[in-house]
């Protein structure tokens, strides 16, 4: 896993201060100019909160479907982070990128999630949320062997499938809209792409198939 980083992981996360990343907060020193005793810190102090309950939430919810591979990298970054907040390693160390760059993907898979109904959701808009270039985002992804793009329109089919199964019924043309597809027809292409059959075809079958599980895509793991 470490050797991952021939990439250029060292974009360092938004500093204390600045504001919530869409509702992660970074954390804030309510004393300004406060001298803090030397080789103490916590990722709030530095705006790494965001990153590390990201992944904190990830390994509960890896732990709770019972995703063994990707249990391993997520506890190793939370260590890393607990390190980093007792001052034991450097923030520009190379075990604390790697802790960052695995919550930075932690926390991009949420944003997408946050805004999967808006068809204009984009690399460069998840770039900006988190405070990093758009190739950073795309070699966060890279590392899972799926691409944004094949992340996104995963999560989008997945949230369809399960608004197909919804009872009552809800209309197709909204479900496409709330999926974040810019047509009804891109919708069902894509769907029928995915599927192998329209989403009026996969709503008809809702009484009598499971919804499958949903798992977080596991990383390369990240």
């Amino acid at each position: 896993m470490r050797g991952e980083h021939e990439h250029d992981f060292s974009e360092t996360p938004a500093t204390a201060g600045s504001p919530p990343l869409n509702g992660f907060d970074l954390g804030t020193d309510p004393t300004p100019g406060r001298t803090r005793q030397p080789l103490v810190t916590t990722s709030a102090d530095h705006g790494f909160a965001a990153l590390r309950d990201a992944c904190a939430v990830d390994l509960g919810e890896t732990m709770r479907i019972g995703d063994a591979a990707s249990i391993p990298p997520l506890a190793e970054a939370m260590a890393d982070f607990a390190l980093i907040d007792r001052g034991a390693i450097r923030p520009g160390s190379r075990s604390a990128q790697h802790a960052f760059r695995v919550g930075r993907l932690c926390l991009a898979r949420r944003l997408i999630a946050r805004h999967l109904s808006m068809s204009t959701l984009s690399p460069a808009m998840i770039a900006a949320l988190l405070g990093v270039s758009v190739r950073h985002v795309h070699m966060l992804f890279e590392t899972t062997g799926k691409s944004f793009s094949h992340t996104v329109i995963a999560l989008r089919m997945a949230e369809s499938r399960r608004l197909l199964r919804e009872t009552p019924p809800r209309p197709i043309a909204e479900i496409a809209h709330a999926c974040g597809f810019g047509s009804l027809a891109t919708f069902y292409r894509v769907f029928n792409a995915s599927m192998g059959l329209t989403p009026r075809e996969f709503r008809a079958q809702r009484d009598t198939d499971p919804l499958p599980a949903i798992q977080p895509s596991r990383m390369a793991r990240r």
